[in-house]
């Protein structure tokens, strides 16, 4: 019988931060792969590539307004044909029932950030207003559900944290994620496959891990909840908020107090996995156990904070470690072949279709199949794909409008990367090749880039704007003026 699967991403956490110091107990597992590119630069569209074995030019799931469907979910649905249960872990509303994945799965346990006890029933999700009608509407509600309990007792809480003064000293809930998988978990006689997401590397970059030491003063502390979290876009030669400035002094100053809190929430999430390891170590024993970043973060790279934007080593290039079952070869080996999200998920795939049995062909199926279009790796930017906020500009820029309503790809060869971007009002694909670290690029003046890839040509230049696809800009005073909105709507914004 194929072995459990159990998949762990780790939102946010990009290659260049999981180092021996941040990620010890990760670093050592036996199996990792040294150039891992996420398929996509955010969260949807990573985990979409995962389940659907495909790269985001192929499943088309790139923007906020597309869901992922049950029909697209290969590696799920070859799981339930080989009799696994399969279930997903999440707190992120990203990859939850609400973009799709919960059709995917025979358990979707998400928006665990608003739930005490594990269950698929998400309170939040039932209310569309504060009146008595619509409490009585939920308790109806939840009375019609099984697990009534459970569900009355994730209800009180989620109302407690809606409407309580008492803001969190840690934004995440990795501890509750991992508990709940390890309740489900005990619970099963036959082989799973779970995806668990842990958004501890992710913003807001605030506060301390339960247990530790906050390494910011007060001050720091009230300074760094005021700035905008990386839900907006922010571009960096737009001014500080004054109440920021005063204490970090610049940009850099401001994004380097959030590195050393993103390295903090890491190394969480590295204590996270391990105390995982040994509470359950029969798991790691019998199941292959694959960790994965789903994307990483800028913290200013490229002009821009936060991600989604950006094909920089920063927000594309992510670990990928693995431990084999006890009956795979678990020697250390790294591999520095360069790899995507999707060959991963074709690749697992294999595995629970019973296709493959052993860790060497586990490592030639992960390399072959995320060799995409032209033998490249491939990994892809549709953006903007989240609101965009300009920072106390008095004028809308129309400039910056035109500069970031772009498609691009990355085709990621072994010693070169081409870059191929076109704007959304544009059909001229501009080309760049580049040499790629962990944490930096450079352009390569010495290499001429050829033409894309025919799917890749064709995906650049396919305009969103035809497709009704929507994405919000707005101002610092939070109003659009008339001229702004005509703008957007001739390119094609609603």
């Amino acid at each position: 019988m194929p072995p459990s699967v159990q998949v762990l991403t780790l939102d946010c956490l990009r290659e260049s931060t999981a180092s021996d110091a941040v990620t010890p107990f990760l670093r050592s597992l036996p199996l990792q792969w040294s150039r891992c590119y996420s398929s996509g630069a955010w969260t949807l569209p990573a985990h979409a590539s995962l389940f659907a074995g495909q790269d985001p030019i192929d499943h088309g799931v790139t923007r906020v307004e597309r869901r992922m469907t049950g029909r697209q979910a290969a590696l799920t649905t070859t799981a339930r044909e080989n009799g696994y249960a399969t279930a997903l872990f999440s707190e992120n509303p990203q990859f939850s029932s609400a973009t799709g994945f919960g059709e995917c799965v025979d358990d979707s346990n998400d928006y665990i950030g608003t739930k005490l006890l594990r269950s698929e029933f998400v309170p939040v999700n039932h209310v569309d207003e504060l009146s008595a009608s619509a409490g009585l509407s939920l308790l109806r509600t939840i009375l019609a559900q099984p697990h009534r309990l459970r569900n009355l007792v994730n209800t009180g809480y989620a109302a407690y944290r809606r409407f309580s003064d008492t803001e969190p000293t840690y934004p995440h809930h990795g501890r509750r994620v991992i508990s709940h998988l390890e309740s489900y978990l005990a619970e099963q006689t036959e082989p799973v496959l779970t995806v668990m997401n842990l958004l501890d590397p992710h913003n807001p970059y605030y506060g301390a891990p339960p247990g530790q030491e906050s390494s910011r003063s007060p001050e720091e502390e009230a300074a760094l909840r005021n700035l905008p979290s990386n839900l907006f876009y922010l571009f960096t030669d737009d001014p500080l908020p004054e109440d920021v400035r005063a204490v970090f002094g610049d940009w850099a100053g401001a994004f380097e107090a959030e590195a050393e809190i993103y390295r903090e929430f890491s190394r969480e999430a590295d204590r996270l996995v391990e105390r995982w390891r040994d509470d359950q170590p029969s798991v790691f024993e019998d199941s292959l156990v694959v960790v994965v970043g789903d994307h990483g973060q800028l913290f200013g790279t490229d002009g821009v904070a936060g991600h989604g934007l950006s094909l920089h080593p920063n927000g594309i290039h992510v670990p990928l470690i693995v431990d084999p079952p006890t009956e795979w070869d678990r020697s250390d080996r790294r591999v520095d072949a360069p790899v995507s999200i999707a060959g991963l998920g074709r690749a697992l795939t294999d595995v629970v279709a019973g296709k493959i049995a052993d860790t060497a062909a586990f490592v030639d199926a992960v390399n072959a199949y995320s060799r995409g279009p032209g033998g490249a790796v491939i990994t892809c930017v549709d953006g903007p794909t989240i609101e965009v906020q300009l920072l106390a500009r008095e004028e809308f820029d129309a400039e910056l409008v035109d500069n970031h309503t772009v498609r691009k790809v990355a085709c990621i060869y072994d010693e070169y990367v081409d870059v191929y971007e076109c704007g959304w009002d544009d059909d001229t694909v501009a080309a760049t090749s580049y040499e790629y670290a962990a944490d930096h690029r450079t352009v390569r003046p010495d290499r001429e880039t050829p033409p894309p890839p025919p799917e890749v040509a064709a995906w650049v230049r396919r305009s969103p704007k035809a497709e009704g696809d929507d994405v919000a800009w707005r101002t610092a005073d939070e109003e659009q003026p008339a001229e702004v909105r005509a703008r957007l709507e001739n390119l094609g914004y609603r």
